[in-house]
């Protein structure tokens, strides 16, 4: 995780020009670069943002609703994943890019990499939704799949009404929220204790 990052606007065609007729690009520690205490506040704020997020699972029982809703939950916690990962300061509204493409980011900045069933239950519910959007079909089979893997009793594991199915679902992103907040709250404190001991 990134002490702090950079917050300078994105260069444009603009400050290319700017470059040649100024003769020099220069960076600011101060301007250019989150504090430590402004770093410190977003990773504070997007771990309650990803708290708050838990409380929006529906309360239904119609599966193909709830999976809907666990794919938005869960796209907007790769994005907040990003967002604390990344180099630059950006905020939500500017990252533009689709689910597959937050979901490979969020990878390379190691999202998943050390948890066996995170990245194969993102991209499971992720085929999921795009088989509701498509066909207007859901595959029990394949969300129970992804239900048992991530099942406290993997051996004993037993779905059989779609009410199980969505507990089972928010219990998931209850999972992916914390887990991520979580994460990020307990590496930036290593990283500030890392440089306090310096």
């Amino acid at each position: 995780m990134k002490y702090r990052q950079v917050k300078r606007p994105r260069p444009n065609m603009q400050t290319a020009h700017n470059f040649f007729k100024e003769g020099g690009f220069l960076i600011d520690p101060v301007a250019h670069y989150t504090s430590r205490e402004e770093r410190e506040a977003e990773i504070e704020a997007i771990a309650e943002d990803l708290e708050q997020l838990t409380k929006k699972f529906p309360r239904t029982q119609n599966i193909e609703y709830a999976l809907l809703k666990a794919h938005l939950i869960i796209e907007h916690v790769l994005l907040q994943y990003i967002r604390a990962y990344a180099t630059t300061h950006v905020a939500v509204k500017d990252v533009k890019a689709g689910f597959a493409q937050k979901l490979e980011i969020a990878y390379l900045l190691g999202f998943g990499v050390n948890d066996p069933h995170m990245l194969p239950t993102v991209e499971g519910l992720n085929k999921l939704r795009n088989q509701i959007a498509h066909t207007f079909e859901l595959d029990r089979a394949r969300l129970d799949e992804i239900l048992r893997i991530n099942s406290e009793d993997y051996e004993n594991f037993s779905v059989s009404t779609d009410r199980q199915r969505v507990t089972r679902l928010r219990q998931i992103c209850n999972y992916f929220c914390g887990r991520v907040a979580g994460q990020m709250i307990g590496e930036f404190a290593a990283v500030q204790y890392y440089k306090e001991q310096k």
